[in-house]
């Protein structure tokens, strides 16, 4: 196992309107970063990509190069991101084997996205022999068992961050925002929403705005607003940033955490 370097680690649900560049701040999180993907939007942020077969080795034998469609040979180190394209629960849960054993090279795992990811655990859930239908009503007993694995794989993602865990890791997640609708929050439906917020260190709504000077920057939103679901619970980010984030970067704010912060 490769030994690991000795910091705190973060849990943060990044989450804002669709183009506001959540992939890419996902993607500035410690490597080499595990990015579980469910929509593809990580193939468009920077950085050298390893497509990965998660019942396969971390090697040339399981990983792929995206743009040559060959066995993937340089090293997996801290610019690498290694993309598992979740097309189905069942592949999520190969991943989570991996994280569970500890038994790999990773500073971080992202998931991106959790709308399309709980779309995939109500397929998951569906009683055997039952054809799940996208826009059918879900039924309560289903509700039941999606909230229940959801509520497990979320709380042991976020545990992955801790000084009991077999390998510690940073753990970000994506989600969408529905911004017709006031408060601006994740886009999850029944009470995943609120477990998923209650778990985690920083929820962040992430926006395009215009600066004084006229450019435009990032801003990730960490304190509630009448418009915005957020939350900050990490002191040192509050006290240098107050209430937002500016052109965010989550190595950087990582470095702040673990920095002697005075206030």
């Amino acid at each position: 196992m490769v030994k690991q370097r000795d910091y705190r680690r973060i849990s943060i649900l990044v989450h804002g309107q669709w183009g506001s560049g959540k992939s890419w701040l996902a993607a500035s999180a410690p490597g080499p970063r595990l990015y579980l993907d469910t929509e593809g939007g990580v193939y468009d942020t920077p950085g050298v990509k390893a497509i990965w077969d998660p019942n396969k080795p971390l090697d040339s034998t399981g990983l792929t190069d995206p743009l040559t469609n060959k066995p993937f040979t340089a090293a997996v180190d801290k610019d690498t991101t290694v993309v598992v394209d979740v097309i189905n629960w069942e592949v999520l849960e190969d991943a989570r084997s991996v994280l569970r054993s500890g038994d790999h090279p990773f500073e971080s795992v992202i998931i991106d996205s959790l709308h399309e990811l709980q779309d995939q655990l109500k397929q998951a859930v569906a009683e055997p022999g039952e054809q799940y239908n996208p826009n059918a009503t879900f039924e309560q007993r289903a509700w039941g068992r999606l909230l229940n694995n959801m509520a497990m794989f979320l709380r042991e993602l976020r545990d992955l961050t801790r000084p009991g865990a077999v390998r510690k890791l940073n753990v970000i997640l994506v989600a969408g925002s529905d911004d017709e609708i006031v408060p601006h929050k994740p886009m999850l439906e029944g009470r995943a929403r609120k477990i998923v917020t209650g778990f985690y260190d920083v929820v962040g709504y992430l926006s395009e705005q215009v600066a004084t000077n006229g450019d435009a920057v990032r801003v990730l939103q960490i304190s509630p607003t009448p418009d915005v679901v957020a939350k900050c619970r990490l002191h040192n980010l509050r006290v240098k940033h107050g209430t937002q984030v500016i052109n965010p970067d989550i190595q950087k704010m990582i470095v702040t955490v673990n920095s002697k912060v005075t206030a």
